[in-house]
């Protein structure tokens, strides 16, 4: 079971500060003696997780996502870097336990054996009529959702990263200086529907045909996790492509970069020559062969003049961007 945080408090009446145990809802101050409710959001105890990448691994990388994805790495290393932003992420953690009655309806399922003239035998299952229960149920809840839209950085979660990352108390003036604090948007009460939801969506099991269940969270213990992502920006002209890394473990979370342009003189030259070979040999060889390479070429991306001339003419080709993460 992981260790209760510490969170650090003012005192209301004398502004001393003073600290409890994360989860706790009574406190008094050690120095005027006043007892304190912890309720509402100022019972939510905040936590911030360092970052474990500094914004030079940040971009390399980036730079080295290409290439796992099937990029050139070549034509990342000659785009020009804009720039990077650390930014910290909130997400909401909620643990405790789902307590309620689950109602489910199942089908019931029998095998019968029968034998042939032969000997052989054969199993099938035949369904029964449907079985009703109503049990109580309580259930370990550890959720984890974003607090705000982090659609753009590619994170859709951090896995209940508090179970296995070390989380600080949170410091708005110490975090503020390393990086943007994003505030939540998502309140508390949008959380606790959630984590109903997926712990209802755990009741049943196989062969349930419909199931309904009415649960209330107990021993909530509420927080709120900042977590470090690196956003990152590049240009090649007038483009921007911007990438974001994860700050803790430096995977790729987002991002489109440029491929390789390749070099297609050598296309003209060869369609040409071998025409003109085929030409040499018969006429009707020749025919058939500038036939067939009109045929393929409709084939792959269609016939037009505006795709001959491409295909004649135009000395380079882009190959297209790459997606990351």
């Amino acid at each position: 079971m992981a260790e209760q945080q510490t969170v650090t408090i003012s005192c209301p009446q004398c502004a001393s500060p003073f600290s409890f145990r994360e989860g706790d809802r009574n406190a008094r101050c050690p120095s005027c003696g006043t007892a304190l409710t912890v309720s509402g959001e100022a019972g939510i105890a905040r936590f911030w997780i360092e970052e474990r990448i500094d914004l030079a691994q940040a971009r390399t990388n980036a730079r080295r996502g290409v290439a796992e994805a099937g990029g050139d790495p070549r034509v990342v290393e000659r785009l020009r870097f804009e720039g990077g932003e650390l930014c910290f992420l909130p997400f909401w953690r909620l643990r405790g336990h789902a307590v309620g009655w689950l109602w489910s309806e199942r089908e019931t399922v029998t095998r019968e054996e029968e034998y042939d003239e032969n000997g052989m035998k054969t199993v099938r299952e035949v369904r029964g009529p449907s079985q009703c229960t109503t049990e109580s149920v309580m259930m370990a809840v550890d959720y984890s959702s974003p607090a705000c839209d982090v659609s753009r950085f590619g994170l859709r979660g951090i896995a209940v990263a508090g179970a296995v990352l070390p989380l600080r108390g949170m410091d708005f003036v110490l975090v503020s200086g390393r990086g943007t604090v994003f505030d939540p948007v998502e309140g508390p009460d949008e959380v606790r529907r959630e984590a109903v939801a997926q712990a209802r969506s755990r009741g049943g099991g196989k062969g349930v045909l419909r199931s309904a269940a009415r649960l209330s969270l107990c021993g909530e213990r509420l927080s709120l996790i900042s977590y470090p992502v690196w956003s990152l920006s590049f240009a090649r002209g007038e483009r921007i492509y911007p990438v974001t890394i994860d700050g803790v473990n430096g995977r790729v979370l987002s991002g489109r970069l440029p491929s390789a342009v390749r070099l297609t003189i050598l296309r003209p030259l060869l369609t040409v020559t071998l025409l003109v070979f085929a030409f040499t040999i018969h006429h009707l060889l020749g025919v058939v062969c500038a036939v067939g390479f009109l045929g393929w070429l409709a084939a792959n991306g269609g016939l037009s003049p505006e795709r001959l001339a491409a295909w004649f003419f135009a000395l380079m080709e882009r190959q297209g961007e790459v997606d990351l993460g």
